[in-house]
């Protein structure tokens, strides 16, 4: 342990140093009407977490991010291999793949308001919506750049299709499938907070939105933080998932 620590110890100093130069900068050079010192931001942290309107907003933008982001991937992560493994399907919807992964998706927020209204559906539709496709594309990328030495061997041991698929295209595919997963994930929270600044119901999305048009610029920073924060935590846990998926690929993961 205190090894580690000791490696830790600049990366902890230099942040530390971020930390102080910012709040320097804030009480004598920047207006807090523009940024606010991170002493500041600590108050409001505070003052959310008593008062548990953090930990409510928090707990809903969890809520849709785990169904929307979970349905995306496995979804994505299906329709990405089939089309991996099937010419015909690849040609076929291909087209539209790269089409709506290239497409700002945010701009249906008011189609899908119309479709679903201001509620969890909606949300949950356009976090699936935004990160969907992303996955699709590195599935399929995945599968189709598999060696072909792996599948002709698979076919001399008399290997059937869905036996290639499991035991050769899915764990050879798997970095691919979670650099997509790790993309998506991205765009998920993206889709999240939009979905919820537009409804303005709920969410920290919402909190976005309440305290930017009161000018709190403080209380803004919390689920700006809070959200980073979850990024790289959701991040962390990807890529821990990966090593395990694949300790044959070790050395590349570190």
């Amino acid at each position: 342990m205190l090894t580690y620590w000791r490696k830790r110890l600049p990366d902890v100093t230099l942040h530390l140093g971020v930390l102080l130069l910012w709040e320097i900068a804030c009480r004598t050079v920047i207006p807090p009407m523009f940024l606010p010192p991170p002493s500041a931001i600590v108050a409001a942290f505070a003052e959310t977490s008593r008062t548990g309107e953090l930990w409510t907003q928090l707990r809903q933008t969890l809520s849709v991010l785990s169904v929307g982001f979970g349905l995306a991937a496995v979804t994505g992560v299906i329709v990405g291999v089939a089309m991996g493994t099937s010419k015909t399907l690849s040609r076929f919807l291909d087209p539209y793949v790269n089409a709506m992964n290239a497409m700002p998706t945010v701009a249906l927020v008011p189609v899908v308001i119309i479709w679903l209204g201001l509620g969890y559906e909606a949300k949950v539709f356009l976090t699936w919506l935004v990160s969907f496709f992303s996955m699709v594309i590195s599935a399929q990328t995945g599968v189709q750049n598999i060696p072909f030495s792996y599948l002709d061997t698979a076919r001399a041991f008399a290997s059937n299709r869905w036996a290639i698929i499991r035991m050769v295209v899915l764990p050879a595919a798997i970095p691919f499938i979670v650099s997509g997963i790790r993309i998506g994930l991205g765009r998920a929270l993206v889709g999240v907070v939009v979905a919820e600044m537009f409804t303005a119901l709920s969410g920290l999305g919402y909190m976005l939105t309440n305290y930017g048009n009161t000018f709190k610029i403080n209380f803004v920073f919390v689920p700006i933080v809070t959200l980073a924060i979850l990024s790289i935590v959701l991040n962390s846990c990807l890529q821990w998932a990966e090593k395990k998926l694949t300790p044959w690929n070790r050395g590349r993961n570190h």
